[in-house]
Order: structure tokens, then sequence, then C-alpha cells
């Protein structure tokens, strides 16, 4: 099980921001981040779920380390329309489409790259 100190610097990391700005995000400051990193102090409830509602991860996750990470409510809220339809009809899929989806969207990955349009990019796994 991972330490407070190792989840608050995975959503530090994971969002990409600098400890000042996290603090910051978070009203609290860059001191009180650091002693959270250290070990040196816990974390309030009102901290843990402002973090939550913020970033998306479970306040569960962040207190305690429980699965799930992400908060199923987050994955909702900050996903697009379209992109909700989408997965809601992928869920439906038996597995000889879910195949057929795999290689298109490998096929939409190699096609791009071959015109120079995935710049930094990670390609489809396979």
């Amino acid at each position: 099980m991972t330490t407070l100190a190792d989840r608050i610097r995975d959503i530090i990391s994971e969002n990409q921001l600098k400890q000042k700005d996290f603090a910051s995000s978070i009203n609290v400051s860059e001191s009180y981040i650091s002693q959270l990193l250290h070990g040196a102090s816990g974390l309030s409830n009102s901290t843990a779920t402002l973090i939550a509602e913020r970033y998306g991860y479970s306040l569960a996750w962040i207190l305690d380390g429980e699965e799930p990470k992400i908060s199923q409510k987050s994955k909702s809220h900050t996903l697009a329309p379209l992109q909700r339809k989408i997965i809601s009809e992928i869920e439906q899929m038996d597995e000889a489409d879910l195949i057929a989806v795999k290689i298109f969207i490998r096929s939409m990955g190699e096609y791009k790259a071959e015109l120079g349009l995935l710049v930094n990019r990670d390609p489809v796994s396979r």
C-alpha cells in the first residue's frame, strides 16, 4: 500500500504540477505540501475533499490508498458527451466488434504517423 506522501506525489506528478502550483490550487501553503511529502503532517478531510473534487481522485484513495484511484463521479463529469456515448457503445460490443475497433484505431494511428501527424505521441498498443 502506498503512503500518503506517495499518493500526493502521484497527484502532483500525474497532473504535471509544480509543488507550489498544487498548493495554490487547493489553498494551502507550499510548506504544508512539503510536510505532506515528507510524512511530517497529515491531511485533513476538507483538504482531501478539495483535492478529490479538483483533480478527480477518489477520496478513499487519497486518504487511505483504497481503490479505485479515480473517482467514478469525476470520470463521467470530465468526459464530453460524445466520449460518453462512444464508451457506452463500446461497453455493449461483443469481442469480435472490439477487435475490429482496435484494428481500426491502430490503422488510424499508422495512417496519421505516415502523414506525420503524430508528433511526440505513443502509437496505439498492439
